[in-house]
């Protein structure tokens, strides 16, 4: 009998083989984290040029693993600037990470590629956050005028043990009273508000904001007729 020596690049070859192997079988029985060691041992092997790096970010991005998806797709975006699943992992885990400025940033890029309604309404949301109201009332108008997203919805609380699922785009009608009422444009606040209540009667917060809004108007219309009156009577 003759044996065969194996040459280094034979090594590898069957080396690579058996992590993709456990990667395969560890997502099948739902095992991030045996899975993301197989990875690494793949990109180590194949170099930077590895296509297994997509798959780490992901992997990372499904277990909340916030930094070290946002660390990879920061580095594989400067390659792949167009990738619309990698400039999401990207802007999602920034934002989950809390650096608002930068996730603003990273949701401007994906926003503007995608017209994606979610996409534009959590930009908004970000903006708002930090009192670029502005920029918060114009993008989130765009995010209306995106197309509907069927089955799209955001979790509200409702108090402290009840939550309430809400369809994106009576969220968006929402978001863009609460802008326009911090505007001090009541009036908008308040049809922004009534549209949300049009999609969803039952929504608990944007009855409480048009409420809150049809009562400032109310004050400030006494007001002015209080005003109007004083100035008559002077």
């Amino acid at each position: 009998m003759f044996s065969q020596k194996l040459t280094q690049e034979d090594l590898t070859t069957i080396e690579l083989s058996k992590h993709k192997k456990i990667v395969k079988q560890a997502l099948t029985y739902n095992d991030a984290q045996t899975a993301i060691n197989s990875m690494h041992s793949i990109v180590a092997l194949e170099g930077e040029k590895s296509t297994y790096k997509d798959s780490l970010a992901i992997t990372y991005y499904n277990i909340g693993n916030y930094v070290s998806s946002h660390l990879l797709a920061k580095e594989l975006l400067k390659e792949k600037s167009e990738n619309i699943q990698l400039l999401e992992i990207n802007a999602v885990s920034l934002q989950n990470l809390g650096a608002t400025k930068d996730a603003i940033e990273a949701y401007e890029i994906l926003f503007s590629k995608t017209k994606n309604m979610a996409h534009g309404y959590q930009l908004a949301m970000l903006q708002y956050g930090i009192k670029r109201l502005t920029e918060a009332q114009n993008t989130v108008l765009q995010a209306l005028q995106c197309d509907d997203i069927e089955n799209a919805y955001i979790q509200f609380a409702i108090d402290k043990t009840k939550n309430q699922n809400v369809p994106l785009k009576a969220a968006a009608y929402n978001l863009q009273g609460l802008i326009a009422f911090e505007l001090k444009d009541n009036t908008t606040a308040k049809q922004a508000f009534d549209e949300a209540l049009k999609i969803m009667p039952e929504f608990a917060l944007a009855t409480q904001n048009t409420n809150a809004v049809t009562i400032t108007m109310q004050n400030e219309a006494q007001l002015s007729r209080s005003a109007n009156k004083s100035d008559t009577d002077n």
